[in-house]
């Protein structure tokens, strides 16, 4: 399952405290890279997000847990999107409520309100 994890430095937190307890739990070898699927900051060093693959959400509080004294998370399952295939699929729905509209009588979305 992958998780949205929004991140934001606690008040008074500095940059310099997010680095060192990233390289400390890098070092210890406790990072768990390999179930990070990306990684974005924001400009200010302070925030941003990760993409975090783990079949459980007791393996993702392993993950965040070390750094919860330094950050607030806004965390939430996601799942992947194909956009064509989403697409396709919002075509095909929208013609079929379409049809179902004309045969109940309905008058085509659009026409004779004013």
């Amino acid at each position: 399952m992958w998780w949205y994890c929004g991140y934001k430095a606690l008040p008074g937190v500095r940059v310099g405290e997010l680095a060192k307890r990233f390289l400390s739990r890098h070092d210890a070898g406790s990072n768990r890279p390999s179930e990070v699927r990306a990684w974005f900051g924001f400009p200010s060093g302070t925030a941003g997000f990760v993409l975090v693959e783990v079949d459980s959400p007791k393996e993702l509080a392993a993950v965040l847990d070390p750094y919860a004294r330094l950050v607030e998370w806004d965390v939430q399952a996601v799942f992947e999107i194909n956009y064509n295939q989403v697409l396709e699929e919002l075509r095909r729905s929208t013609q079929h409520a379409a049809i179902e509209d004309m045969m109940s009588g309905l008058p085509p979305a659009g026409v004779g309100a004013r």
